[in-house]
């Protein structure tokens, strides 16, 4: 039986398996074969089945018309299917013509394939839904900018700001913005954060603060700040990618320090003790060994963690007795890890 005979077989054995040549083969003259079967099939095992064997295909000289017939089905997974087919044969003018179609979820489906693409030629498609009547798609649309780098939209999409009511929106275009943002459009965030004081603005803002500004304004941004447990994630990333250019700065160092030292006491970072020692290990050389000494105490167990293996790591052995005061706090798991920094402190 030749393979075409066998692909339209009630048999479904001999229909698989036949699939299964097409896909080994890359027979790709079968594709608008398995396009039109997938359209009438039922059965999800030989849907499924069609659908991997056409991902193994060439399908540049499938029709448009082949895709947009699958959009438009019911079944949600062939919709999803032709959106993925679209998106791996980079068919950005088909996906494009989709950007202007009447139903919603279709220019859905548009946008996210034209990201997918990861084409600078989808970028002017997704552009065109900025102004998108529902709300989601121009959402969409901002975040697939700013993720794809399209500077040039960066004013356009901070004019939104100015009316923007919408608090996804608002985030989106904060998110965005830290990503592709320049001069004039820090300007009009400046603005429209004044006016508004909404805690669902702090986590998307700060992330904008610590995108845009230099290291001066953002320390100050987060010393000043009321909700330093909201922020202090995005903060300490910014500080690991940062703490070069702030060391050449001793009173900027400094007031830093003093800011994370304070944080180390507090129960209320005990999450975030060890990344905050590990960064005052990277800002201070000679005055990390007073400041361990100084503050062991307040460390819990993922603290005192950093704190060992920054004592390995510096060899500093006058933390002995700092370990041996405060090691019955901690768990048996981590007092045989104090007794190991012990054993190796004979051999320094």
């Amino acid at each position: 039986m030749n393979i075409k005979n066998m692909l339209y077989s009630s048999n479904e054995k001999d229909l698989l398996k036949a699939l299964e040549i097409i896909a080994e083969g890359q027979k790709n003259k079968y594709a608008k074969d398995l396009f039109k079967m997938l359209k009438y099939e039922n059965n999800i095992i030989i849907q499924e089945a069609i659908i991997n064997t056409l991902k193994q295909l060439n399908l540049e000289n499938i029709p448009d018309e082949l895709f947009l017939d699958l959009l438009s089905d019911e079944k949600l997974l062939l919709k999803e299917f032709a959106l993925s087919l679209l998106s791996m044969s980079k068919k950005i003018k088909v996906l494009g013509k989709l950007i202007e179609s009447e139903d919603k979820d279709i220019r859905k489906y548009a946008l996210d394939g034209l990201y997918r693409t990861k084409e600078k030629e989808a970028i002017k498609y997704i552009a065109k839904c900025l102004n998108d009547p529902d709300i989601n798609n121009q959402i969409a649309a901002i975040e697939y900018l700013g993720l794809l780098g399209a500077n040039e939209y960066a004013e356009e999409i901070s004019e939104k700001l100015k009316t923007a009511k919408n608090p996804f929106l608002i985030t989106t275009i904060l998110e965005t913005l830290s990503l592709i943002g320049n001069e004039k459009t820090d300007k009009i965030i400046d603005e429209k954060i004044k006016k508004l004081n909404k805690p669902y603005l702090i986590i998307p803002y700060s992330k904008y603060i610590f995108s845009r500004k230099n290291v001066f304004e953002c320390i100050d941004f987060f010393a000043s700040n009321k909700h330093k447990k909201m922020i202090i994630n995005d903060f300490l990333e910014y500080i690991f990618r940062n703490y070069k250019n702030i060391k050449i700065y001793q009173k900027l160092k400094n007031k830093l320090g003093k800011i994370l030292i304070d944080i180390l006491k507090s129960e209320d970072f005990d999450t975030y003790k060890y990344d905050i020692l590990i960064v005052l290990n990277n800002l201070f050389e000679d005055e990390i060994e007073d400041i361990l000494k100084e503050n062991i105490k307040y460390l819990n167990d993922e603290g005192i963690l950093a704190a060992v293996e920054i004592i390995n790591e510096r060899r500093l052995t006058s933390l002995k007795e700092y370990l041996q005061e405060v090691k019955g706090n901690f768990s048996e798991e981590i007092k045989a890890i104090i007794d190991d920094v012990f054993l190796e402190m004979k051999e320094w």
